[in-house]
């Protein structure tokens, strides 16, 4: 039988806690994503690009359909998302408690599969990622 896992994320990082002796958290792992603190001038090589509008005079600005930090944190999510998935194939997961930065529990959401979102016991959209271990246990569920 798998483990319950906690994860905590916001755009920059997730944590990976399994359910300890009791009611302790034990952080296993993590996964970083350095873009996520960059301004989005220092991800950006470049001006935007200019295109030519055939049927009037002049230039127009072509801009990003999204910035390059918004790319990176929809990345961030998949690795985990695909983290997650691997964990529920091979046996190591079972339940699930997410809790998470608004924003990057939405990506997150979007990119699980449906066999993974239904271990996921209680989402909670708050951004804890940079409290201990008892402090993320103190707004889990208490049957947790």
């Amino acid at each position: 039988m798998g483990e319950c896992w906690v994860i905590v994320a916001d755009s920059t990082r997730a944590r990976l806690f399994r359910k300890g002796e009791g009611q302790t958290l034990e952080e296993f792992d993590a996964l970083l994503n350095p873009a996520g603190r960059m301004r989005e001038q220092d991800l950006v090589s470049d001006e935007q690009g200019h295109g030519l509008n055939r049927s009037r005079s002049g230039r127009f600005s072509m801009s990003e359909p999204e910035s390059q930090r918004e790319h990176a944190e929809k990345f961030m999510a998949g690795e985990l998302a695909g983290r997650l998935r691997q964990a529920r194939l091979d046996g190591s997961l079972s339940r699930l408690h997410i809790l998470a930065a608004p924003r990057f529990l939405g990506q997150l959401r979007g990119r699980l599969d449906d066999e993974t979102r239904a271990l996921i016991q209680s989402e909670t959209a708050k951004n804890v990622s940079k409290l201990d271990a008892d402090g993320i246990r103190g707004q889990l569920p208490e049957y947790l």
